[in-house]
């Protein structure tokens, strides 16, 4: 057995996706991305089950049908008939699909009432009390350590206060955090349904359950963040390090909708100004819990320890000081922390190796995109010049060694040392998604019917389209001023099992006053390192190769890379500057 600290549980499909085609297009799904076309928003139809099927799952399915099988087919997950890839599936998983059918069954408790907040209590083994109160019922939700106290006004069923308390830490909780908490669960039961409160109140039990007379799981969360996060979002940001995009992230108590503690450590186009809406970014984080680990020895295990950092946050050479907790008295029951990704994201099946080698042998490398003249993926895009008028582009993507996905939706860590790592997994194949998006999104791609038979598929099309374009300066004026199509730009995707997945954009930049009266082509390659790093190498501005101070541009495309997060900017801004 592997000594390996990581984990992941996969949140779609224990296949790959299909190819996206002409054909298909129809079936684009903006809930699904990656690197490759076959998972680029494209497809999501076919997808199985996570992690096959068990006895208990084919069991419930039979005799909840038809209503189960509704949820199911609405959340992407069947019965697949055998296990994964033919292997028999390991404890750890197939508790993982008892957790799937589980959560299918709980997802909708319903709309706010006094039984439906009974219902939330009891699926999390909970005891309910109730209270008489003016105008109403106090209902008390309560575990070993948790005690939650809702005010239920009747019969309008309207909740008018909320208060969460933690027995073991009644002493420690400031009266902001409480307030913060209270606030939160409150405006969770001012919905129409439960969901929002039920998914808090499910992380909270599981804490409680989870708990030993040794082990607070509230005390070691609260330990995690006050000790070792802000400590280190502290020292970062001292240090000038861009915590949340570049370090260990920025932690947060309480935030948007999650109770508990959480990890932002992704902001889409985060160099732009504050200005840009809400809506033109994407922010990501983790949210941090404890949960069974599924595995013992090799020093996995959650245990009470405030002293995660030294005393000095970082050692000379700027690495993080952390500290080895003891586990000689860890008890039998071992429990891990768990990153639960919010929201989940897609990675090479490498990549879920290095976080779970023992699920290595179940990687299997299945062709997924030929690259061939019938499957690439073709997306138009209006890109606005400096004076504000939109430039017409049609962009060609094809693929070639690309990796096959996995979408996940946690990690399982035995130290919190182990964020920063993830980080860079999950920041490296986010940011090659959001290049690879910004032109090829759902509302810009268009089937190849589309794409005027004026326009080349291929570089030997495109060079020879530039020729006769060329030669059409002899023609008379008139016909010259005709409006030509769009410009076309090729984008290939290079992901080679454990390379730095590649870019390559190539576009024409016709200079018509050239003494030479030849076309111009321009190409450049964009490399995505760990922690979503920019690299462009490879500029070529003709076919000759003849550009002065090429290293000094490839820098300078790399800040405006890194900036806009855009290849249709990009390309334009590259045209412009070739042009001048």
């Amino acid at each position: 057995m592997s000594d390996s600290p990581f984990n992941f549980k996969v949140l779609s499909s224990s296949e790959v996706t299909p190819m996206a085609t002409p054909d298909n297009l129809s079936s684009v799904s903006s809930a699904f991305a990656s690197f490759s076309p076959s998972v680029l928003d494209v497809a999501t139809a076919g997808l199985t089950a996570p992690h096959g099927a068990t006895p208990l799952r084919n069991s419930i399915e039979q005799t909840t049908a038809p209503t189960l099988e509704a949820d199911l087919q609405q959340e992407n997950i069947t019965a697949a008939k055998r296990p994964l890839f033919g292997r028999s599936k390991s404890d750890a998983v197939q508790r993982r699909d008892i957790e799937d059918i589980v959560l299918i069954l709980r997802r909708r408790p319903g709309a706010i009432s006094e039984l439906g907040i009974e219902r939330i209590a009891r699926n999390n083994s909970l005891e309910v009390f109730k209270d008489d109160i003016d105008g109403g019922k106090r209902i008390s939700l309560g575990g070993r350590i948790i005690l939650i106290d809702i005010d239920l006004l009747l019969p309008a069923n309207k909740v008018t206060k909320v208060a969460l308390s933690l027995a073991s830490m009644l002493n420690d909780q400031s009266s902001a955090a409480q307030a913060r908490s209270d606030v939160l669960l409150l405006a969770d039961l001012q919905t129409a349904t439960l969901d929002a409160f039920a998914r808090n109140v499910e992380r909270l039990a599981r804490h409680d359950k989870l708990s030993t007379n040794q082990i607070d799981n509230f005390q070691v969360l609260d330990g995690l963040y006050k000790n070792a996060l802000q400590r280190i979002h502290e020292y970062e940001i001292h240090a000038g390090i861009d915590a949340e995009n570049m370090g260990h992230g920025t932690p947060a108590v309480d935030d948007v909708g999650v109770l508990g503690l959480s990890i932002w450590y992704w902001n889409e186009r985060h160099k732009i100004p504050e200005s840009l809406s809400e809506s033109e970014r994407k922010r990501y984080r983790v949210i941090v819990e404890i949960g069974q680990s599924g595995r013992t020895g090799g020093g996995w295990g959650v245990v009470q320890n405030n002293a995660l950092i030294g005393e000095q946050v970082a050692t000379s050479d700027g690495e993080i000081n952390w500290q080895e907790p003891d586990y000689s008295n860890l008890e039998d029951q071992v429990t891990s922390f768990v990153l639960k990704l919010d929201p989940p994201v897609a990675i090479p099946y490498y990549d879920a190796a290095i976080l779970d080698p023992e699920g290595e042998a179940e990687i299997e490398t299945i062709p997924t995109f030929n690259g061939s003249k019938d499957t690439v993926v073709f997306a138009k895009r209006a890109v606005y010049d400096s004076r504000g008028q939109p430039v017409e582009y049609v962009f060609s993507l094809t693929s070639t060694r690309v990796a096959e996905m996995r979408k996940i939706e946690e990690v399982y860590l035995s130290h919190p040392r182990q964020i920063f790592s993830v980080f860079e997994i999950l920041r490296q194949s986010i940011r090659m998604r959001a290049l690879i998006h910004s032109v090829f999104k759902p509302n810009f791609l268009i089937p190849r019917s589309a794409v005027s038979t004026d326009l080349p598929s291929t570089l030997a099309e495109l060079v020879s389209s530039l020729d006769n374009r060329n030669n059409s300066m002899a023609q008379p004026e008139s016909t010259a001023k005709a409006k030509a199509p769009p410009t076309k730009i090729s984008v290939t995707l290079t992901k080679p099992y454990g390379h730095v997945p590649r870019v390559t954009v190539i576009m024409p930049t016709t200079d018509y006053t050239a003494i030479d009266g030849q076309p111009r082509l321009t190409s450049f390659a964009v490399d995505v390192a760990r922690g979503g790093k920019i690299g462009v190498a490879g500029l070529v501005v003709n076919e000759h190769d003849d550009m002065q101070g090429r290293e000094e541009m490839e820098r300078t495309l790399e800040h405006v890379i890194d900036v806009a997060e855009d290849l249709g900017i990009v390309a334009h801004w590259v045209r412009e500057q070739v042009r001048m």
